[in-house]
């Protein structure tokens, strides 16, 4: 066997790369309220808070071959788009959803030529 196949764990390039997953890993995985509701604005008499669907994903790999050559890499992905507003009154609370009709109008499309081209067969 190749005596070689060991690597130090202390190189600067592990420790870089240790330190890369770990502070991307943290930020990745870091849903807090705050990203979910922003900040109260008061109109009046009322609170309205702006609330969103937040989502996250992400992935890495690392590779190498005998000769200790190797290589890694990773990504990820947050997307948020806002779902309701919360208002806050003397009257009490109500919730109002936000609807996207972009999405609305995209699914329905997409229905429409599922149903019509299944019929064509």
């Amino acid at each position: 066997m190749n005596e070689n196949l060991s690597v130090d764990p202390t190189t600067p390039d592990e420790e870089r790369i240790r330190s890369t997953i770990t502070s991307g890993l943290d930020r990745l995985m870091s849903v807090s309220a705050d990203r979910v509701f922003a900040e109260p604005v008061r109109v009046g008499d009322r609170v309205v808070i702006p609330a969103a669907s937040v989502e996250c994903s992400g992935g890495f790999g690392f590779g190498g071959d005998e000769h200790s050559n190797g290589g890694g890499g990773g990504g990820g992905h947050q997307v948020g788009r806002p779902v309701a507003i919360i208002e806050a009154g003397p009257t009490g609370v109500r919730v109002k959803p936000v609807i996207d009709f972009t999405r609305v109008g995209l699914t329905l499309t997409a229905a429409v030529l599922t149903v019509w081209r299944a019929s064509r067969k």
